[in-house]
């Protein structure tokens, strides 16, 4: 997902200073590239994700940005206690299947009073445009699911209100924002879109299933260009640890 233009989130971003910065499941890199540029300033930043795939489509985004990649779990984080300042992570809540585990982590990795930035895409209220993106990520996690990854859907508003209540941190504030100007996806990303789906489905190739996904990824594909695609409202916490 493309964040230049999530402004709202950028601008009160800008308020701090990121200092030693970790992004917990970096996937492609798209929200950590946008959180360093989005930070008043940091002193370093580490990325870790568990899909190999994806780092690698990361070490390309963030090529010549002094940034260190790590392949592992959020469950199990290969860091000291109390190193990183800042710790962030977008759209990253509903891929992890044990959230207690990764709040602990994130706590023990956080130094006292270090600042969490949770940024999660709300399922609920959608624009026509907006359901399109969400019909496509339904799709994609129902792929995932399917072969053994787990990827719950998004989460509601009322859900992740009880994620984050639950969690070992402080609640600071929390922000639902939406760029009505600049959340139409144009045609790169449609197209980047289009092409995650068909190797998705590539990958059920010889399974039972393939043909229904196929003829799916086909329907999702003409609604993409019949009605175009908003990216779904989100939803930001800014939390402090509590260690």
């Amino acid at each position: 997902m493309n964040y230049d233009n999530m402004l709202t989130l950028k601008n009160r971003l800008n308020q701090f200073k990121a200092g030693k910065l970790l992004d917990v499941a970096v996937g492609r890199g798209e929200f950590l590239k946008f959180a360093l540029d989005a930070f008043h300033s940091w002193q370093s930043a580490a990325g870790i994700d568990s899909d190999a795939e994806m780092l690698d489509q990361a070490k390309a985004r963030l090529s010549g940005t002094p940034v260190v990649l790590i392949w592992g779990t959020a469950l199990s984080m290969p860091f000291t206690d109390n190193y990183f300042d800042t710790v962030t992570m977008s759209n990253a809540l509903h891929h992890i299947e044990e959230l207690p585990g990764l709040f602990g982590e994130t706590a023990r990795t956080l130094c006292p009073d270090g600042l969490i930035v949770i940024n999660e895409m709300l399922n609920e209220s959608h624009s026509e445009m907006q359901e399109t993106y969400m019909i496509y990520h339904r799709f994609i996690a129902s792929i995932d699911n399917q072969q053994g990854r787990f990827h719950h859907e998004p989460y509601t508003l009322k859900e992740l209100l009880n994620i984050i209540k639950a969690a070992p941190c402080q609640l600071q504030e929390y922000f639902i924002h939406t760029e009505v100007a600049g959340d139409l996806m144009n045609q790169a990303e449609t197209e980047a879109m289009s092409e995650r789906l068909q190797r998705k489905i590539a990958g059920l190739k010889g399974t039972d299933y393939y043909y229904f996904y196929e003829n799916k990824a086909r329907e999702i594909i003409s609604r993409f260009h019949k009605t175009g695609i908003h990216r779904p409202r989100h939803i930001t916490f800014l939390m402090k640890n509590r260690g």
